[in-house]
């Protein structure tokens, strides 16, 4: 049997039960009571599209912990709508006019609505960023790869130091790039390309074209920084 089906089977419990004490303790049938367990029914059955907006596409651990805060909102609002229910069963040998439970529960109706809503826009937003954020790593993860691998491929000692320079400089770099600074980082990767192969040709400009990319990752560097002021 699948969550889904167990989650439902709970929620008819609990709706069960909630009907057996409505009606086997003999509470008022006003309208008032019909208002507030009609109420408590919809708090309810709305448990089932709540948990699948929350937890529906969830297809990881961080995915389904974004979606505890939804989930949250559903369940306070049921125990809310409980207990409101309960105070009408409860307020039946006093009149109380229907008009009041009924604008009671519609307001707790709504606030849960939007907070839901608002939960679910927040959810999507943390998503998209990290979506974004990861997608525009990319580049400075494959320079740093690139830069890390031609240590290896020189034997000269003051090549090597200078080649393990730029390989930390360019670790330490901020990794996330934009389209603001799209034209300075061209510029890193052509220089990065050019050392690259007077490395493996065994150039000896090679240490030249180090202080190249130096001069292209700087001017990176700057850049995101002013895009990032702006």
């Amino acid at each position: 049997m699948s969550k889904s089906n167990k989650a439902v089977i709970v929620l008819v419990v609990i709706a069960v039960m909630f009907s057996v004490v409505a009606f086997a303790v003999p509470f008022p049938k006003n309208a008032s009571f019909w208002i507030a367990y009609v109420a408590e029914i919809i708090a309810i059955a709305l448990q089932v599209p709540i948990f699948k907006v929350a937890f529906g596409g969830a297809d990881d651990l961080k995915s389904k912990f974004l979606g505890f805060p939804i989930a949250r909102v559903g369940y306070t609002y049921l125990i809310i709508q409980t207990i409101l229910s309960v105070m009408f069963f409860s307020m039946g040998w006093i009149p109380v006019p229907a008009w009041i439970t009924a604008v009671v529960c519609v307001l707790v109706l709504g606030i849960m609505l939007v907070c839901s809503i608002t939960a679910d826009i927040a959810r999507q937003t943390v998503q998209k960023i990290e979506q974004t954020t990861k997608a525009d790593t990319n580049l400075m993860v494959s320079l740093r790869t690139r830069s890390s691998q031609l240590v290896n491929r020189t034997n000269d000692p003051a090549l090597k130091k200078e080649l393990e320079r730029l390989a930390e400089n360019i670790q330490y770099s901020d990794p996330v790039s934009s389209a603001a600074i799209a034209v300075e980082e061209q510029r890193l990767v052509s220089a990065l390309t050019q050392l690259e192969s007077a490395v493996i040709n065994s150039d000896s400009r090679a240490i030249d074209m180090c202080r190249n990319v130096q001069i292209a990752l700087d001017d990176r560097n700057a850049a995101c920084k002013m895009n990032k002021r702006g």
